[in-house]
């Protein structure tokens, strides 16, 4: 099955009424590129029972956004670029590589917005694995993008590209 907008739509407004989110949630989740990424993941990659899989990283996504105090980033968290993706990494089947892209556009995301927000975080306190040191951010995007780009996905470049990972907006 091929992720479109009436998927979309869909997995938005199962995930909107199981969290009861104000019809402005909804609008701002719909509207939301990283999370339709997430929710195109499985669709792109062909696993089986690609519905449930994304309703349910939809709503993972959604509480880790809501919970940030339990769901933000940690010490523990520093060594793999991807475990507090790991909710988030489980499909039934597909194509390994397709999903690897996915997880790496993600990863790749998520390094460029700590990389933005450094400043502010460094300011307010907010533990930052560039800050302390933990990450190399120039290093890790490279390795990703060179990752993401050997692996062709025009389906999934359509959604969410390395340009747009690279801008590093994970929330919006």
């Amino acid at each position: 099955m091929i992720f479109n907008d009436e998927i979309w739509t869909s997995i938005t407004r199962m995930a909107a009424e199981v969290l009861r989110l104000s019809p402005s949630e909804l609008e701002i989740l719909r509207e939301n590129d990283t999370a339709r990424l997430i929710a195109a993941i499985p669709y792109v990659a062909g696993c089986r029972n690609a519905d449930r899989t994304a309703v349910q990283h939809v709503a993972t996504y959604l509480l880790a956004e809501r919970a940030d105090e339990i769901f933000d980033h940690r010490v523990e968290d520093d060594d793999a670029v991807g475990a507090r993706l790991e909710r988030i990494s489980h499909c039934d089947g597909g194509d390994p590589k397709l999903l690897r892209r996915g997880m790496a556009l993600l990863e790749l995301t998520m390094v460029s917005g700590y990389e933005r927000t450094q400043e502010t975080d460094g300011a307010r306190g907010v533990y930052n694995p560039l800050l302390s040191g933990a990450w190399d951010a120039e290093e890790i995007k490279s390795r990703l993008v060179k990752e993401i780009r050997s692996i062709p996905s025009t389906a999934m470049d359509e959604i969410f590209d390395v340009e747009r990972a690279l801008v590093g907006r994970w929330n919006d």
